[in-house]
């Protein structure tokens, strides 16, 4: 059985994938529309009919973690059609994965009902927890809103300079604007032009959410805290790894979707995955 491969922006190729996603998942056209689709996401899949039947996607990251910089692939988008299942298209798929990149790390975020699933394939299980800050913010500022489709956002994406040693990604930018305009937080987003710097941050009752900071020069926390513009705050927590040394936070056990692993053989210790990076 033949196995296809695209890693760039075919049309052809993402209606027919699309076609097979809006029925597991959603539609991801709005992606494919960004023209985001390079050589770092490859898509394999097994055409029959002139239709894709089984696909899986995997991101070529790179992973900063502990300072040191690390090849990965992320992934994503595994889905067969209901009526071709039990006939081993996925795990036809995964070995010509595992085979072309044999000691690569490899991750994937899923749901509570593929447990069982991607342990077949040499996958385990891990847990990451939330970083969380405990402190009063309670700033009188005019919030300045992007919209989630603005050019600035962009720039601030690609353009950020603060990653964190223990654990961050590299070259997630075109899967931070996969989430940035999957819909839930469109309404989310902050320029602060002081310095230089976007936030992506939602507030409920007295916890501010920093799901994402993308900052375009070395700024402190403090610096931060200072510019945000949210009162009645005593609780922060944060979407990834907080990148600034003058930062006080503690690693707290949190409900997230199921986080597995593969060919990763060093112990990780408290971390959190960065939330808009995975596929």
């Amino acid at each position: 059985m033949q196995i296809a491969f695209n890693n760039r922006n075919d049309i052809d190729y993402q209606s027919k994938l699309n076609k097979l996603l809006k029925e597991i998942f959603f539609d991801f056209q709005f992606w494919y529309d960004l023209n985001l689709w390079d050589e770092r996401y490859e898509s394999y899949s097994i055409i029959e009919n002139d239709e894709i039947i089984s696909n899986i996607c995997v991101y070529k990251t790179e992973i900063l973690f502990e300072g040191r910089r690390y090849p990965a692939l992320s992934f994503g988008a595994v889905a067969t059609r209901q009526e071709h299942r039990g006939r081993g298209l996925s795990r036809l798929l995964m070995e010509h994965i595992f085979a072309k990149y044999p000691d690569t790390p490899m991750y994937l975020s899923a749901n509570e009902g593929v447990l069982d699933f991607y342990p077949r394939f040499g996958f385990r299980r891990i847990y990451d927890r939330l970083p969380v800050c405990h402190m009063d913010i309670n700033n009188d500022i005019q919030p300045v809103k992007l919209q989630y489709n603005d050019p600035r956002v962009w720039d601030y994406v690609s353009g950020r300079v603060n990653f964190s040693h223990k654990l961050d990604c590299l070259n997630s930018a075109s899967i931070n604007m996969f989430h940035i305009h999957l819909g839930p937080l469109k309404d989310s987003i902050y320029e602060i032009p002081e310095l230089d710097t976007m936030i992506i941050a939602d507030q409920r009752d007295t916890t501010l959410k920093l799901t994402g900071v993308f900052s375009l020069k070395d700024i402190s926390f403090s610096q931060l805290a200072k510019h945000l513009p949210f009162k009645n705050v005593t609780r922060v927590e944060f979407g990834s790894m907080p990148c600034w040394p003058d930062v006080d936070y503690t690693m707290e056990e949190y409900g997230s979707d199921p986080l597995f692993v593969r060919n990763v053989t060093c112990d990780l210790g408290e971390f959190k995955f960065p939330e808009l990076a995975f596929t």
